[in-house]
């Protein structure tokens, strides 16, 4: 079983827990606080997705990045950038950064358009192709929320 570690706000992870629920087994999904980190050291993520600025626990993180086959990374966040540095992983970037491989292309009151602006090779081996996807936002989710759901949505679909 592949596990997925998702560190980000922990204002999101309801919204995200909800949304993937029928994407991927609840028992893969670990919600991530910087706090507990130590405490998980010996466990292999398939996929790390960093969507919070990381402070005190950037070796543990680094660490957990070194050894995933995939990072979604929030790229917006550029405290969080040495992280990645002479590691070696299939790299999903969000935010609105315009090189981003996903980020928006418009943003309505509870709509969001989101780009993809690259191949990105999921799990299995397939190729999901550049598009826009549209996206309802519920309870004023942030756009951030909505990216990382998107990332991870198309690395297990």
């Amino acid at each position: 079983m592949s596990l997925i570690g998702v560190l980000t706000k922990s204002k999101q992870e309801s919204y995200l827990k909800q949304k993937l629920e029928k994407v991927i087994p609840k028992e893969q999904i670990f919600f991530l606080k910087e706090s507990s980190l130590e405490n998980l050291k010996n466990i292999k993520f398939q996929t790390v997705l960093i969507g919070e600025k990381v402070i005190k626990s950037k070796k543990q993180v680094r660490q957990m990045v070194k050894s995933a086959q995939y990072v979604i990374f929030n790229t917006d966040i550029q405290e969080n950038l040495d992280l990645l540095e002479d590691l070696s992983f299939k790299l999903i970037t969000y935010g609105f950064n315009s090189k981003a491989t996903i980020t928006t292309s418009s943003i309505e009151e509870n709509k969001i358009m989101v780009c993809i602006q690259r191949n990105i090779q999921n799990v299995q081996g397939k190729v999901v192709e550049p598009q826009e996807l549209k996206l309802e936002l519920e309870h004023n989710e942030n756009t951030y929320s909505a990216m990382e759901l998107i990332g991870l949505k198309l690395l297990y679909k």
